[in-house]
């Protein structure tokens, strides 16, 4: 084991990014990197990774186009398509820390904020006008104006209004139409909020039909709110006992729309020990549904591991479209076709499980 606080705090994050991602771009007071993240298409001219160092004082790295980031540890594991065990070795040598005797266990990590006290969500820096910019644009999703937007969600992805409603998803129709609080981007698109008892803390837009060269989600600076990496997702009417975790909010709503409790992670490059322990705290089956491509298999590998280690052992689902909304998309009967599949998972799992035991 590795002391994960002293490692990251040894490490000197811009010098490991130039070595990783290549020599940074932009002034010596706002340097900028390529994004690690291998699905993020990218033209080159204007690099969108940057750095900072958060609120406990470590460095962290976020990719403004994608939403993909962390500390060094997570630099090393996107870059290196390696788990976390390989990242704290192959940093450890790096800054010459040797591994901790037996019997050492990690001090605790504060895990709320003062803010928490008083009854603010943790992390957001402007609680009423995010909560206010999500309510208008929930408003205007089912307004004339909004009928665009409505339409891709309904249309194009298969969401049920229902489930948009209920998870308040919404449409930005643009900074000139549309106020929101400092540090949301100004552009159009759909709203997807982060929710917590009620509040929201956090919201991407999803452009619905961006050029190749542009992102398709869009977040906001951490300087309003941090990116939470989880996001839970409900259906109207819950039907099923298992959560399913999927990459995405899109992928999240379509699993709410057979009846499933679902949790997004907001980034393939998000499965790390903070990730996996939220996740080992929810009480019912887990079922991964990450996308079919290399780096979601990639990602669904590291979150079993790492919930394997917590005593959650998940099933995952393998579907025959890229992810959970193609899916959904192609299907005739979704909510039975989903329920089939997450029953087929969790049956296969426990049945590989009792060949372990025996």
């Amino acid at each position: 084991m590795y002391d994960r606080d002293a490692l990251i705090a040894a490490v000197d994050l811009p010098a490991l990014a130039d070595e990783l991602l290549g020599p940074h771009t932009g002034t010596a007071r706002a340097p900028m990197w390529r994004c690690p993240e291998p699905q993020h298409a990218q033209t080159g001219r204007t690099p969108p990774v940057s750095i900072f160092t958060s609120g406990r004082g470590e460095q962290r790295w976020r990719c403004h186009g994608c939403g993909a980031g962390g500390t060094a540890i997570d630099l090393v594991m996107v870059f290196c398509r390696t788990d976390l065990r390989d990242a704290l070795e192959f940093l450890a040598r790096r800054v010459g820390q040797e591994p901790q005797a037996p019997g050492w266990s990690p001090r605790p990590r504060p895990r709320h904020s003062p803010l928490a006290a008083v009854g603010v969500p943790v992390g957001c820096r402007d609680q009423a006008g995010l909560d206010r910019y999500v309510e208008e644009c929930a408003h205007r999703l089912f307004s004339p104006a909004g009928q665009h937007l409505l339409r891709w969600l309904t249309d194009e992805r298969g969401l049920p209004p229902p489930v948009l409603e209920a998870n308040r998803v919404g449409a930005d129709l643009g900074p000139g139409r549309q106020d929101r609080p400092d540090g949301m981007p100004r552009a159009s698109g759909v709203v997807l909020p982060v929710l917590v008892d009620g509040h929201a803390v956090y919201a991407q837009i999803r452009v619905p039909h961006p050029r190749p060269d542009r992102p398709r989600y869009l977040n906001p600076r951490a300087g309003l709110a941090p990116n939470p990496r989880l996001a839970r997702v409900r259906p109207v009417e819950q039907k099923r006992q298992a959560i399913i975790i999927t990459e995405g909010a899109i992928d999240a709503l379509s699993a709410a729309s057979a009846g499933f409790r679902a949790v997004a992670v907001l980034s393939a490059a998000y499965p790390d020990r903070l990730v996996a322990h939220e996740l080992s705290r929810l009480p019912d089956p887990l079922v991964i549904a990450f996308d079919q491509d290399d780096a979601g298999r990639a990602a669904a590998g590291r979150l079993t591991a790492l919930l394997d280690a917590h005593q959650r052992h998940p099933a995952n689902l393998v579907l025959s479209a890229g992810d959970v909304n193609e899916a959904l998309v192609r299907s005739s009967n979704w909510t039975k076709e989903l329920e089939l599949r997450v029953n087929a998972a969790l049956g296969q799992f426990g049945a590989s499980r009792a060949l372990e035991v025996g």
